[in-house]
C-alpha cells in the first residue's frame, strides 16, 4: 500500500467515524430541538450555544433539519442571529452546497 492509498484509507476511517457520531448525537438533538420549538429552552444563549454544537454536524441532513427548525423558530425573534447562523453555515460549508436550501424544504 502506497502513501496515497494509505491517505485515502484514512480518510474514509475519518468519515465513517464522522458519520458515526453524528447517528449518536441525534437523538440528543432532537430532543434539544424539541426543547427549543415548545419554549422549554428560550434563553438565546443557550440556543446560540446549541446551534454553535450543531454546525459541527451539519453535513447529516437530519441534523441539518434541526438547525433549520431552531433557525425557523427564531426567526421573528432573533432575526440578526438567524442571519449570522446561516452565514455560519455557508462559511463551514461552501455557498455552492445547495443541501441547506433542499433540507429547507422539509418539515421537522
Amino acid at each position: 500500500m502506497d502513501n496515497q492509498d494509505k491517505f485515502f484509507e484514512d480518510i474514509s476511517v475519518l468519515v465513517e467515524n464522522m458519520n458515526d457520531h453524528a447517528r449518536t448525537v441525534l437523538p440528543v438533538y432532537k430532543e434539544i430541538t424539541e426543547d427549543i420549538i415548545h419554549g422549554r429552552i428560550s434563553n438565546i444563549t443557550e440556543i446560540e450555544r446549541q446551534l454553535d454544537y450543531m454546525l459541527a454536524f451539519c453535513f447529516n441532513d437530519e441534523i441539518l433539519l434541526l438547525y433549520k427548525a431552531i433557525l425557523r423558530k427564531l426567526y421573528y425573534k432573533y432575526p440578526d442571529t438567524v442571519q449570522s447562523y446561516v452565514s455560519i453555515y455557508f462559511d463551514m460549508y461552501g455557498s455552492e452546497d445547495d443541501n441547506f436550501t433542499e433540507v429547507a424544504r422539509h418539515e421537522v
